[in-house]
């Protein structure tokens, strides 16, 4: 059984987190990084490609919805 998707929410913390493994200290972005990400992480990232991919055939749409525009 496959399971269901990541939330919004859910998934903007997935990809804060990931984020955050490539800021140093100072908090400036590294310039390289090397991330181990395990598994859970990996298919995550896949279905939000996914999803996001759907989604961009729509994208349009979705702006004019969520800025109220006609």
């Amino acid at each position: 059984m496959e399971k269901p998707p990541l939330s919004m929410l859910a998934q903007s913390e997935l990809i804060d987190c990931i984020v955050g493994r490539c800021v140093m200290r100072g908090g400036d972005a590294a310039g390289e990084t090397i991330l181990v990400i395990n598994r859970q992480d990996v298919d995550d990232l896949v279905h939000l490609a996914n999803r996001l991919r759907r989604l961009s055939l729509f994208e349009d749409r979705i702006r004019k919805m969520v800025m109220n525009e006609r």
